[in-house]
């Protein structure tokens, strides 16, 4: 009974509305978190751009989770920046959750 009621509870929710305890997860970032970073971040955070950090990874935003802030430049609206289409609260709390994972 009790998991019946947990296994609901967990598939009920999405993402960016459950805790985890965590480990690196390299398909939930390709399923999740690399659509947004595609769609918002890479456009400038590229090879031919040369704007620190590179995001076109798995390892690339790892990087910038652990020594670029990535997290906290999301968090704080800081990026993307000014006049460009900002993350909507959802992709904020993927990307947040996903960065408490690794």
């Amino acid at each position: 009974m009790r998991f019946s009621l947990a296994l609901l509870l967990f598939c009920s929710c999405t993402y960016n509305e459950i805790e985890f305890i965590c480990e690196p997860d390299e398909q939930v970032f390709a399923e999740v978190v690399q659509p947004i970073i595609e769609s918002n971040c890479v456009s400038c955070h590229n090879q031919s751009s040369g704007l620190p950090p590179m995001l076109l990874t798995f390892e690339d935003v790892l990087d910038a989770v652990n020594e670029h802030s990535l997290k906290s430049q999301v968090n704080s609206l800081a990026m993307p920046p000014y006049g460009m289409e900002p993350l909507s609260q959802s992709e904020i709390n993927i990307i947040s959750n996903w960065a408490d994972c690794e």
